[in-house]
């Protein structure tokens, strides 16, 4: 049973890695035929998705992170003023 369920795993990684291969060769080949204005566009969004988007979405969890700790502080803070 073990070895069935490793073959059926490995399987669908070779259909995984298949699929993205092809993705990405798809991809090489309408680059390949862009015109260089089009080209440079792509290059400029690729950029900005590369490094803008991961950026944003660290200093979201950040801020929410900090929002949190700061909000438990509050609540202990509320909740130690109405013990007393």
């Amino acid at each position: 049973m073990k070895s069935a369920n490793f073959k059926t795993f490995c399987d669908s990684m070779e259909d995984v890695a298949r699929d993205i291969v092809r993705a990405c060769r798809r991809g090489a080949r309408t680059i390949a035929a862009m015109p260089w204005p089009a080209m440079l566009v792509c290059c400029i969004l690729l950029a900005f998705v590369i490094s803008i988007l991961p950026l944003a979405l660290f200093l979201f969890v950040l801020f929410m992170g900090v929002k949190i700790v700061a909000g438990a502080f509050v609540i202990d803070r509320r909740r130690t003023v109405r013990e007393q």
